[in-house]
């Protein structure tokens, strides 16, 4: 857990070095603010979830943590997708909600148990 608060910080340090040296025209420092952001909103998913798991059991199980994992990864494709739109002058509450929507969906398809069929 450490390591992902490291993480977390160095995406942070990244992209207020960026915003801080670069000129916001720039089309990569563009984008790299926003895989930072991303990664740091995914990182801080991930790390909140790990905790919570944490204090609800004695110690997280292998499992768990795949879980938070994966929902760390949405939502930072989810928040680094929505920032792209906004750069691009493409984000509107239609397609913010279509994003938001197709990731919901993608994580109830994903956390779903199969039934048995006895």
């Amino acid at each position: 857990m450490r390591a992902l608060g490291f993480f977390i910080l160095a995406c942070l340090a990244a992209a207020a070095l960026i915003l801080a040296t670069r000129d916001p025209e720039e089309p990569w420092a563009v984008a790299a603010v926003i895989l930072a952001a991303g990664g740091a909103a995914g990182g801080t998913a991930t790390l909140v979830q790990l905790r919570r798991a944490r204090a609800g059991r004695r110690r997280a199980s292998q499992g768990r943590s795949l879980v938070a994992t994966r929902r760390g990864v949405e939502i930072a494709a989810a928040v680094a997708l929505l920032l792209w739109l906004r750069a691009l002058d493409g984000l509107s509450v239609i397609t913010a909600v279509f994003v938001v929507a197709t990731f919901l969906v993608a994580e109830a398809v994903l956390s779903a148990r199969p039934h048995s069929s006895r």
